[in-house]
C-alpha cells in the first residue's frame, strides 16, 4: 500500500490503498498466521512527491520466511517503471521497487519465490505532489521534517525551507 496522490488543500493519504483507503493487515495477525517475519513496515521518508500539498508516503516492508524453506509471491505491484506524477508545478512521487535484500531486483508482476536465507523488501510508492513546493505552508514543512516525513535535507533542498 502506498501513498495517494495530494489533494487540492490537503496532502495525500500515507501507505494506503487506492481507491478504499484501506489500511493493510496488521504485521501481528499475518505473523500468527503465516509462517512469515515482517522486519520492516514503516514509512518511506521523502517518497511522497513535494508540492505545495505532498503526496502520501508509501512505505519500506521487508518480510523473510520464519522458517527453513523459501516463500512464494504473486506479485502485483504498480507504480515501479513509471512514478506518478506531480501537477501544477508539484513533483513527482517516488517509484516503488521490489527486491530481495541480497540486492537481487524482481520483477512488480507475477509468481516469484523467495529464498529462505534472504528477505522480500518492498518499497511502496508515495503519491504525487499538487503545486509548486515552494509554496508550502511553513509550519507544515516543520510538522513534515518533526514526523520524519520529510527529511531536513530535502526540506532545504525542494522546499527552500530553513529554520
Amino acid at each position: 500500500n502506498g501513498g495517494t496522490g495530494a489533494r487540492f488543500g490537503k496532502d495525500g493519504l500515507s501507505a494506503t490503498a487506492y481507491p478504499s483507503g484501506v489500511r493493510g493487515t496488521p504485521v501481528e495477525i499475518a505473523e500468527t498466521q503465516t509462517p512469515l517475519i515482517f522486519w520492516r513496515k514503516e514509512l518511506r521518508p521523502d517518497s511522497g512527491g513535494a508540492g505545495r500539498t505532498r503526496g502520501g508516503l508509501g512505505q519500506i516492508i521487508e518480510v523473510g520466511s520464519g522458517v527453513d524453506a523459501p516463500f512464494d509471491i504473486l506479485a502485483a505491484f504498480d507504480r515501479i517503471d513509471h512514478p506518478p506524477r506531480g501537477r501544477d508545478g508539484g513533483r513527482d512521487g517516488e517509484a516503488g521497487y521490489v527486491g530481495l535484500k541480497s540486492g537481487k531486483k524482481l520483477r512488480g508482476k507475477g509468481f516469484q519465490q523467495v529464498p529462505p536465507d534472504d528477505r522480500l523488501v518492498v518499497l511502496t510508492p508515495g503519491g504525487a505532489g499538487i503545486g509548486d513546493p515552494a509554496t508550502r505552508d511553513r509550519a507544515a514543512v516543520s510538522d513534515d521534517v518533526a514526523s520524519g516525513l520529510v527529511s531536513s535535507e530535502n526540506a532545504v533542498r525542494v522546499y527552500g525551507y530553513a529554520r
